[in-house]
């Protein structure tokens, strides 16, 4: 009886402490999203204001963006174990984080005549449908596999559309997108159906002709 009395009060404060941690993990996580927000509408504003040379502000979108792209990865793979509980929050953080990187890169991109390819990744985070989740898994691990492989050419940029973002909501609408999962690319060219790596390369580098038939 003892015994059995002992185990159930460990378990009991072992799960406390599990729900400090879990509660102390989240809050760590949103302030560092908040600091990313804040740094990043700075970083946008000295870009214009000081007159930011063009080599310096292609330098500092793909740093950033890089860093934000590692930190959704840690979160969706966080997220997708439920360990720390509901992220939602931290989702639309991120989410209205990644969208003001998605402006900078296209204002960058235009301003400065540069070369470099804006991949937006676009997807559904509340989403029970298998369908629409395998071809989400497909699309997420082909944009992935197409930034490893030209790292310094290509802004990657995943999305979710339905977190209740309002900016999100905003350019969404403003181009005329309502079926997800898609790829953007450069703002313009849209790739709904599943296609592969070479496809999506020669898409977004050159011989995009040869893809009208599968787009």
């Amino acid at each position: 009886m003892v015994f059995t009395i002992v185990i159930f009060s460990l378990g009991l404060i072992f799960g406390f402490f599990l729900e400090v941690v879990q509660s102390d993990n989240i809050f760590s996580r949103l302030v560092d999203s908040e600091i990313n927000i804040l740094d990043e509408q700075l970083r946008q504003r000295i870009l214009i204001d000081a007159n930011v040379s063009c080599a310096i502000a292609k330098a500092s979108l793909f740093s950033f963006a890089d860093k934000i792209y590692e930190e959704a990865i840690e979160l969706e793979e966080v997220d997708s174990t439920g360990r720390i509980g509901d992220l939602t929050t931290l989702h639309r953080r991120y989410d209205l984080l990644r969208t003001l990187l998605w402006v900078e890169a296209e204002d960058i991109r235009a301003r400065c005549n540069e070369t470099f390819h804006i991949v937006t990744y676009l997807y559904l985070y509340n989403n029970e449908d298998i369908d629409v989740s395998s071809r989400q898994n497909y699309f997420s691990r082909l944009v992935f596999d197409l930034k490893t492989e030209r790292p310094e050419e290509i802004v990657l940029i995943p999305i979710a559309v339905d977190t209740k973002v309002e900016s999100v909501e905003v350019i969404i609408e403003s181009r005329g997108l309502n079926v997800f999962p898609v790829i953007l690319v450069d703002g313009y060219e849209v790739v709904s159906d599943l296609i592969s790596l070479d496809e999506l390369d020669n898409l977004v580098f050159g011989n995009a002709s040869e893809l009208n038939s599968v787009l």
